[in-house]
This record gives structure tokens, sequence and C-alpha cells, in this order.
């Protein structure tokens, strides 16, 4: 990596290590009042470098130094709470064209404030749960198609209603009406400048929908369905590729234990339609057929380390510049568990790939924990764009062969649930697509690091 940005980093990685380390001893951890007024926060600051990026139109190399600062309050009044939560996130010294965006930086944010009544018996079940009006953020199930990832500084947030209840035994509803906010402000001067604009509902965008999970229903394990509706339209001064889009998926997991066999297997098929762009003058409704597929088996020993190896598959349909639209549209979902960081690496996504590979990961001790993953990449489509890279070759003459992926995270409890270290690396090894395709940049392979430090008050 060059020069500057090491230097860069490593001084970065000394400042939040004193910082962080003097604010870890302020915090107060999450503690309600005799009021029933709660409040609790962290603060995270993470630096990160890349080299050989693979996006046309972004730099070679990057790095940028970010901030997330979050604080969440609470009063009960006894079943009926009401919850604010403020975001401020910020990024410093990334390039001009930098691919960073409203994810990494978006200030002073009110990120949730919503009314939230508690639930316990329904329909003759007991349970609990929680039925939240308002703005708030949300997820569901596995987290790959609505999430709120938290790698990002800035998550997605909704206006609308959530119930989101569980039983007595483990079952699950969790039902959702909403519009998202769209992230402000979105130009680049004002992204770099850390600018302060209130986040607005998107008036022409509608998302609902629920799953219901059934706790050990077959062999131990969790079986979910669910059904998700997106209906985009335009609105005044912006113009979409009016979205009308139902997916519909169902998830077999059950989670990993001692000594034990671990599975996570879900699908999803979309239907509905879309246009061919955003422009005015493009009226024609292409049908939607397009889907996914997640497979991850493994295993972990019955030792101090708790070891575990598994293998994983995953499948998103890509664009065949057929009739139908046939590229899987990820929704709200998140993609660091699956596919690697994100910002200013992230170049897969489930869109357009075809995925298999090998994930060890371990528990020294309590405090350290350790993740290293091998994927081999392929464009399910050739003649579609790859991920989230932006590369294409619409001849399909370039091939499939993506590259491969490797990455590896360290986490350390430097002071048990206040201050936290983590560490991670990524090379994405370009295959001949990525190399080949007409719009793909002359680099080398794609490199990335970073390191985070977190405190929690």
């Amino acid at each position: 990596m060059k020069t500057g940005y090491t230097a860069m980093l490593s001084g970065a990685a000394f400042a939040l290590l004193v910082g962080g380390a003097g604010t870890a001893q302020a915090g107060t951890g999450k503690d309600a009042d005799a009021t029933g007024f709660s409040i609790e926060g962290s603060v995270r600051a993470r630096a990160e470098v890349v080299e050989g990026q693979v996006r046309p139109n972004a730099p070679d190399s990057d790095a940028m130094l970010s901030f997330r600062t979050l604080i969440k309050a609470s009063y009960d009044f006894g079943g009926v709470h009401i919850t604010g939560e403020l975001d401020d996130a910020r990024s410093y010294f990334q390039h001009g064209q930098s691919n960073a965006g409203t994810s990494e930086s978006n200030a002073l944010e009110p990120l949730q404030a919503y009314l939230g009544v508690d639930l316990g018996t329904v329909a003759g079940q007991k349970g609990k749960g929680v039925l939240r009006l308002g703005r708030f953020t949300a997820s569901s199930g596995s987290g790959r198609l609505l999430d709120r990832p938290d790698w990002s500084n800035s998550p997605t947030s909704f206006l609308g209603v959530n119930l989101d209840w569980s039983s007595k035994r483990g079952d699950r509803v969790n039902l959702i009406a909403v519009r998202p906010f769209d992230k402000l402000p979105s130009d680049r001067a004002s992204i770099e400048d850390n600018q302060v604009e209130l986040d607005r509902a998107n008036a022409g965008v509608h998302f609902w929908g629920g799953s219901f999970t059934r706790a050990k229903a077959l062999a131990g394990a969790n079986v979910e369905a669910y059904g998700f509706w997106l209906d985009e339209g335009d609105r005044a001064g912006r113009q979409t590729r009016n979205r009308n889009l139902f997916t519909f998926g169902t998830r077999i997991n059950r989670a990993a234990a001692k000594g034990q066999v671990d599975f996570d297997v879900e699908a999803a098929l979309q239907h509905g339609t879309i246009r061919g762009s955003t422009s005015a003058a493009d009226v024609t409704d292409r049908k939607v057929r397009a889907g996914t597929t997640h497979v991850e088996l493994g295993y972990t020993l019955a030792t101090g380390w708790t070891p575990r190896v598994a293998g994983v598959f995953d499948y998103a349909s890509g664009d065949t510049s057929a009739a139908s639209y046939t590229r899987f549209d990820p929704l709200f979902g998140g993609r660091r568990g699956d596919f690697g960081p994100i910002s200013l690496y992230g170049p897969v996504s489930r869109s357009n790939v075809v995925s298999a590979g090998l994930l060890f990961d371990a528990k020294p001790s309590k405090r350290v924990d350790f993740m290293v993953k091998a994927q081999k990449l392929w464009l399910a489509s050739a003649t579609d764009s790859f991920g989230a890279t932006s590369v294409r070759d619409a001849t399909g003459a370039s091939g499939r062969d993506a590259g491969l992926q490797l990455e590896g995270r360290v986490r350390t409890w430097v002071v048990p649930k206040r201050l936290r270290l983590e560490a991670g690396a990524a090379l994405l090894a370009k295959g001949d697509f990525l190399t080949e395709a007409p719009n793909a940049p002359a680099r080398g392979d794609m490199r990335f690091g970073y390191l985070t430090v977190s405190t929690f008050f």
C-alpha cells in the first residue's frame, strides 16, 4: 500500500486507541432509573484503506477515517414507551471521487423516534414483543432482505409501523408497513463537508410485508416463511425505474452449537415489473423473474476454542438481457456477513453472483474471536454487471470468472462491554472478467484493510 496511506492508518490507529481508552472509562452502561428513563450509546472510529479499486469511476487508492456516534434514550410509562436515537456519522480524508457516500456520512440525524407498545399474550399465546409507530430501523430473519447492518455508519430507517412478537416457545411474527427515508445530503460536496441536513421519508416508495418463524419445527431447526412487496414510483424531482417487486421465500436454519452440525438454507424468488431506465420517456414495464439462494453447512468442535468450519454457497441471479428482467434486487438487506466488508471495499452484493467458499471461526477466550474466509466468485450472467462493481461486458465475451476473495477479522474486548478493538483485511484476486471487461480498470488486485475502535456507555 502507498506510504502516505499506511502512515495515515498507523497514525489514526494510535489516536483512536488513546481516545477510545479514555472514553471507555466514562461509560455508565444501559440503566433505567426509578422513573423509567434509560440511555445508552456508543462511539465508533474506523480507519480504512484500499488499493486496486475495482469500480471504474473510483480512484485506484483511497483512505478514510470515519466516526459513528449513537445515543439512544427511552422513557417507559409502563407498557408504553417513547424511544429516540441520534446518529452522528462523519467521514474524513477520502478521495474526491471516493465511492464512500451516505452510508458513511450522515451528520446529526434522528435515526429513530417512535412510540412503542409492549405486547404480551396474543391470540391466547403467551409471549412478548412490541408494536412500533414512527421512525425506526428494522431487520427480519437472516437480514439478507431487511437489516440494520452494524458495519454501516448510517443504516436505513423507515417511517411507518412494525409489529415484532415472539411466543413463549420461540415462534416469531414480524410485520412491517413503511416508507424508507432518503439519506441527505446526497451530493458529493456536502458529504465531504459532513453537512447537516435532515433525511426525508420517500413518498414514492412503499415497502410492506412480514415473516413467520416456527421455532424448532424440523430436527431442531427453525422454519421461516416471508413475503415483501416494494412499490416504487416517480415523484417531484426524482425519476425512478418504477420497481414493483414481490419477493417471497423460506429459510431453514439451526444455530451453531458445540459438537453439532449447523445449517442455514434460504431461498427467495422475486416477481413483478421494472423499467429499463429512470427516463420519463421509458414507460415500458419489463417482467421480473429473479431469485437468490444461500446454503451454509457447518460443524463446531467441542473444545474450549469452539472452532467452527463451514462450507458456504450463494447465488443471486443476474440480468440475461432477455424480454424479462432477471437481476435480483436485495431490497434493504445487509451483505457484510456473506460477502465481506463494505464502504471503500464491498465489490460483492446479492446481485449477479455465484459464490462458493469455506469459513473458519473460533473464540480463543471470552474476550477474543477471529474469522477467516475464502470465496471463489463468478457471475451468474456473463452479460450483466458483477455485484456492486458496475463492471460489465454486454457481449459476455469476458466470461464469468470474477476471482477469489480472501478475508480475515479479529476482535478483542480490551475492557469487557466497554472498549473493543477490531482489525480486518480483504483481498480480491481478480479473475478474467474483472481484468478483461471493457470498462474494467487496468489495476492490480484489490486490497483492503481496516482498524476499528468502539466504546460503549
